[in-house]
C-alpha cells in the first residue's frame, strides 16, 4: 500500500513534528449548519465475528473478546445547551479502547492529560463542534456510514463528520479492523471485513429515534473510500456514495477480485473527491494502471473532482490539525485548508441532493466549482450522469402487466437492448408462471413459459409447463406440441411423457 503509511504515521502517539498553529481547528469545514451536534460513543461487539486474541512477546494470549468490538462515534444534530464542547484529546482518549473496551479508564484519562500537557497541547486542547451526551434534536435525519482508512481510528475525519451533522445527517463511525486480527490487510479479506462493519453500522442505525435509514449513504477516505463501494454491492440500502480519494481508484485487482463488485450492483451516484492526479509515470512505477472501476459506472450519476492543493493524507482533518506548516510542499496551508472546506461543501450538498432530493442542491452539483466562487485550482469537477438505466425483474413484471400480460418476448427484448446488464431467471419466470396459472392467467403464463424457454431453450421443465397452461387453455395440440418439447430436451420429463399419451387418447388431465 503507497498512501496507508501516511495516516499510521498520524496516528501515533507522541509524534515528533511540531504543534501546528491553533488556528487550525477554526479553518477546516464551512460555515456549521442550523444544528448543535450531539456525540455519543457506543462500545458494543457484532457477535457474528470475533478477533483473534492479542499474544505479547512471550506467547501469552490476552483474554478472548466475545465478539468483534466495534466502538461506534455518533453524530446527531442536537439541541443548543451550555455543556463543554469534545477537545482533540478527548477524540484520541476515546480511540484508546477502540479495540479493548477493558482498559482502564484511569489509564485513558492520565495519557489524555499528558497529551494536554505535551508539545502539541495547542492541537489537542482546541475545541470542536460536538458536546459529548447533548439532548438530540427532534425528528429524524439521513444518516452517513464513514469508513476510515486503512487501518485507522473513526475519528480521522472528525471536523467532516461533526460538520454534516450540524447540516442535519446522522454520522456513524467505526475504527479500520482487519477480517481476524485488530490490524487491516491489504486484500479482499480485508476490504470485506471493513464492509460488514459498514453493514453492522447500517444495522445498529436502526435503533436510534433520529435515523432515517431510507436516507443512507456510506462514505469512506482511501481504504475506506473503497469498502464502501463493496458494502454498497452487497446492499441496495445505500442510496449515495461519497469517496475521499478512494482505493477504489487505485486498486483494480482487489474490487477486479470481487465478482459481485460491478456496476449494476453499485447503480447509486457516487461523489468521488480526488487529490491532484498523479503523472502517468509515478502510477506505472506504483503498480496503479488498470481498469477504472469509475469509468464502469455507467447507471449511477458520477461527480469527480480533483483539488490540486491537496495529497491523498490531507483528506483526513486529523491529519491536517497535526501537520506543521512544511508538510505541504508547494501550497500554503491556507490553500490546503481552502480546498478542504470545498471538500466538505461538496460532500454535504450531494448528500443533500441525492438523500433529501433537495432541487437546489442538486442544481449546485451540476454547475461547475467555480459558479459558486470555488477557483479551479481549489477544486475542480467533471460530472457524467447515469449513461444507461438499470432494469430487473421487478421491471419487467410491472411492465409486463401493464401490457396486458401479452408480448413478453418483446418487453423483455426491449429491456435488454436500453440495459446491458438487464438479466431474467428462467427458473423464476417459470415460478412467476405458475403463480399466473393459479390465478386462471393461463395465457399470461403461456408468455413467461415461452419466454423462459426462449432464455434457455433446453429448460425442459418450462415446456413442460407450458403443456399444463395450454392444457388449461383446452388448446390440446398446443399442449401436446410443448410436452414434445419438453421430452425431446429432457428425457427425465414423465409428467411431458404421462401427458402426451394420455391427451392423444383423448383422456382429460
Amino acid at each position: 500500500m503507497v498512501f496507508r503509511s501516511f495516516l499510521i504515521l498520524a496516528a501515533i502517539a507522541g509524534s515528533a513534528r511540531a504543534a501546528a498553529p491553533s488556528s487550525v481547528s477554526s479553518g477546516l469545514i464551512p460555515e456549521a449548519g442550523p444544528h448543535a451536534v450531539g456525540l455519543r460513543i457506543v462500545q458494543q461487539y457484532d457477535y457474528s465475528r470475533a478477533l483473534e486474541p492479542k499474544v505479547d512477546a512471550f506467547g501469552k494470549a490476552a483474554p478472548a473478546a466475545p465478539g468483534r468490538p466495534i466502538q461506534t462515534l455518533v453524530w446527531y444534530p442536537a439541541r443548543r445547551s451550555g455543556g463543554a464542547p469534545m477537545l482533540v484529546a478527548d477524540y484520541r482518549q476515546a480511540s484508546l479502547s477502540d479495540t479493548d473496551f477493558s482498559v482502564p479508564a484511569a489509564a485513558t484519562a492520565q495519557q489524555r492529560a499528558a497529551w494536554l500537557a505535551g508539545p502539541q497541547k495547542a492541537v489537542y486542547g482546541a475545541a470542536t463542534l460536538a458536546v459529548r451526551g447533548a439532548a438530540p434534536a427532534d425528528g429524524r435525519f439521513p444518516v452517513v456510514i464513514y469508513a476510515p482508512s486503512y487501518n485507522s481510528f473513526a475519528h480521522e475525519n472528525l471536523d467532516l463528520c461533526e460538520y454534516l451533522a450540524s447540516q442535519g445527517y446522522v454520522v456513524i463511525a467505526s475504527r479500520s479492523l482487519g477480517a481476524r486480527t485488530a490490524v487491516m490487510t491489504d486484500d479482499v479479506d480485508g476490504i470485506e471485513a471493513q464492509a460488514a462493519d459498514i453493514a453492522f453500522l447500517a444495522n445498529y442505525a436502526q435503533t436510534l429515534p433520529q435515523a432515517d435509514i431510507t436516507k443512507m449513504a456510506a462514505a469512506g477516505f482511501s481504504w475506506g473510500g473503497m469498502a464502501n463501494v463493496f458494502a454498497a454491492a452487497r446492499s441496495n440500502r445505500f442510496k449515495a456514495l461519497v469517496s475521499l480519494d478512494g482505493s477504489i481508484r487505485f486498486h483494480p485487482k482487489i474490487w477486479g477480485a470481487a465478482t459481485y463488485v460491478r456496476p449494476a450492483r453499485t447503480a447509486v451516484p457516487m461523489l468521488f473527491l480526488g487529490a491532484r492526479a498523479p503523472t502517468a509515470e509515478r502510477m506505472e512505477r506504483d503498480d496503479k494502471l488498470g481498469a477504472s472501476y469509475l469509468n464502469t459506472m455507467k447507471y449511477s450519476d458520477l461527480y469527480v473532482t480533483t483539488a490540486p492543493p491537496m495529497t491523498h493524507p490531507d483528506f483526513s482533518s486529523w491529519q491536517l490539525r497535526f501537520s506543521p506548516d512544511a508538510a505541504f510542499g508547494d501550497y500554503r496551508r491556507e490553500e490546503v485548508l481552502e480546498a478542504y472546506r470545498s471538500v466538505a461543501l461538496y460532500t454535504h450538498r450531494f448528500l443533500d441532493a441525492y438523500l433529501n432530493e433537495d432541487a437546489n442542491a442538486l442544481a449546485f452539483m451540476k454547475a461547475s466549482p467555480a459558479r459558486h466562487g470555488i477557483r479551479p485550482h481549489t477544486l475542480s469537477m467533471e460530472f457524467r450522469p447515469a449513461s444507461a438505466v438499470l432494469l430487473g425483474e421487478g421491471d419487467f413484471l410491472r411492465a409486463f402487466a401493464q401490457a396486458g400480460y401479452k408480448d413478453a418476448q418483446a418487453i423483455y427484448a426491449d429491456m435488454s437492448t436500453r440495459s446491458p446488464d438487464f438479466k431474467l431467471n428462467p427458473l423464476n419466470l417459470n415460478t412467476l408462471g405458475y403463480q399466473l396459472l393459479g390465478a386462471t392467467n393461463a395465457q399470461g403464463a403461456v408468455q413467461l413459459f415461452k419466454l423462459a424457454t426462449h432464455i434457455e431453450p433446453k429448460y425442459g421443465n418450462a415446456y413442460d409447463s407450458e403443456g399444463e397452461a395450454y392444457e388449461a387453455l383446452g388448446e390440446t395440440a398446443l399442449a401436446i406440441a410443448a410436452y414434445e418439447k419438453a421430452v425431446a430436451v429432457d428425457k427425465k420429463q414423465l409428467n411431458a411423457m404421462g401427458r402426451i399419451e394420455a391427451l392423444r387418447a383423448g383422456v382429460a388431465k
